[in-house]
């Protein structure tokens, strides 16, 4: 194994970061606006008792570390040397600021940044990859795995082979809130994406003692400002609820989508219940 530090990841990752030419508002008119900020950098090891976990909880289809390095590596793997780099996205107070004034629909610029974040990631992905590649790191980009897809679950109706969001949680980089949002340093207003690397760094510390700690809902009731915020309620005390939250979506992308931008081939994502929260900016 090629040796490489923390330091020396997050260096290549916040290096990439600057490089990257599709993360702007160019759709927009605002070429010079970018859509996501620097990244938040965790670490998880590959032989993790929670991935062990999620196969119990998610469901048997969902990948460990090892299983996902092996579709890309299938010879002689030790789950020991493995490390899940998790790379969390914040959105900019902009984007945000728009979102919290919507009550109905996303913003333009929400809009923008859920259906150009697939491109985005292709390049950040594919750069990162490459980087590695010289430096004889072996790694595995989820977001470029052709085997990555969401599948039907039994338990919690829609289910992906690889969570980003509980990988984020298991490198010690937030906790989950009433919409199954994560809540991080930099709030709930993030995206995510996640890599598997052959390589003995130093895992993040998880300094919380439940998935749930830093939601003031959860901890004691205080807020569920995020249920105010769902157009259709599908979060209440109960949490999140994945099949009406979808259907709104679908809903929203054939009678409300907005004038002058081009539909193309975005995915769309809601997300009003990520702004206008007390855990929009930061962990509150």
């Amino acid at each position: 194994m090629t040796n490489i530090t923390n330091h020396d990841l997050t260096k290549i990752i916040n290096e990439i970061y600057d490089s990257l030419e599709k993360n702007n508002f160019s759709t927009l008119g605002r070429p010079d606006s970018i859509m996501y900020e620097r990244p938040l950098v965790g670490i998880a090891a590959g032989d993790d008792p929670y991935y062990v976990f999620l196969k119990e909880h998610i469901g048997e289809f969902h990948w460990s570390p090892e299983e996902a390095f092996r579709l890309k590596y299938p010879g002689d793997v030790d789950k020991h040397n493995l490390r899940v780099i998790s790379i969390v996205f914040p959105q900019t107070l902009e984007t945000k600021q728009s979102q919290s004034r919507e009550s109905k629909c996303p913003s333009r610029e929400w809009i923008v940044t859920r259906g150009e974040w697939e491109p985005l990631m292709k390049e950040f992905s594919g750069k990162l990859v490459e980087k590695l590649d010289e430096l004889g790191i072996r790694n595995v980009s989820f977001d470029l795995l052709p085997e990555f897809k969401t599948v039907k679950s039994g338990k919690l109706g829609i289910a992906s082979k690889w969570s980003h969001r509980h990988s984020a949680y298991a490198a010690g980089l937030g906790t989950f809130g009433l919409s199954e949002g994560l809540i991080t340093e930099r709030g709930k207003a993030v995206r995510i994406t996640s890599f598997i690397i052959e390589a003995p760094l130093q895992v993040t510390e998880r300094t919380y003692q439940t998935h749930t700690e830093w939601c003031l809902y959860y901890k004691d009731g205080s807020c569920g400002v995020c249920m105010k915020r769902c157009p259709v309620h599908a979060i209440s005390n109960k949490g999140h609820d994945k099949i009406a939250c979808e259907a709104y979506e679908e809903e929203f992308a054939e009678k409300y989508w907005p004038e002058g931008l081009d539909r193309g081939d975005y995915i769309l994502g809601c997300g009003l219940c990520q702004a206008g929260i007390p855990c929009q900016n930061k962990r509150p």
